[in-house]
């Protein structure tokens, strides 16, 4: 008999290889629409229930990723948009096979939920979100803050 802690950790460490192979092969393949289905990534469905659940997971280690690197140094307290711009910009050049396969699938309702509270919370770490905001208006700037550029970023005021 396993105990659930037990199985529920293989469990997850499973997933996060399955994933993680994914990664590698969307890479060695150039392919972020699907990589899990070609060349002996068969299984999807012993570790995920669907596709929409490894890009929920895809997009679990992205949130990792991004809230590591936003907790370490000063970024979270400088809470400037510049500064959370220029740090995603970084994480997206440093993992780019990650960004490309949730980049593709951004209109997979799957992850809907997940990329709005990213982009709220980029928002609300920015200092952008006023008191009393919604989280759906506070979504709407953190994913014009991750999709536009501010003019002094471009160099307007160089």
């Amino acid at each position: 008999m396993r105990e659930w802690g037990h199985s529920m950790g293989i469990t997850t460490v499973r997933r996060r290889d399955f994933m993680r192979a994914v990664l590698v092969q969307a890479q060695a393949l150039d392919d972020a629409v699907a990589p899990w289905r070609r060349l002996g990534l068969a299984g999807i469905e012993q570790h995920f229930d669907d596709e929409g659940d490894l890009l929920v997971e895809l997009h679990r280690e992205w949130l990792r990723v991004l809230v590591g690197r936003l907790h370490r140094g000063e970024i979270v307290a400088q809470r400037t948009a510049a500064n959370v711009r220029d740090l995603y910009d970084e994480l997206c050049r440093d993992h780019p096979t990650l960004r490309r396969i949730l980049d593709t699938h951004e209109a997979d309702p799957a992850l809907w939920e997940p990329t709005s509270r990213e982009h709220a919370m980029l928002a609300r770490i920015a200092g952008l979100v006023p008191e009393g905001m919604t989280t759906e208006d506070a979504a709407d700037l953190g994913r014009a803050l991750v999709t536009l550029r501010l003019p002094v970023q471009r160099g307007a005021f160089a």
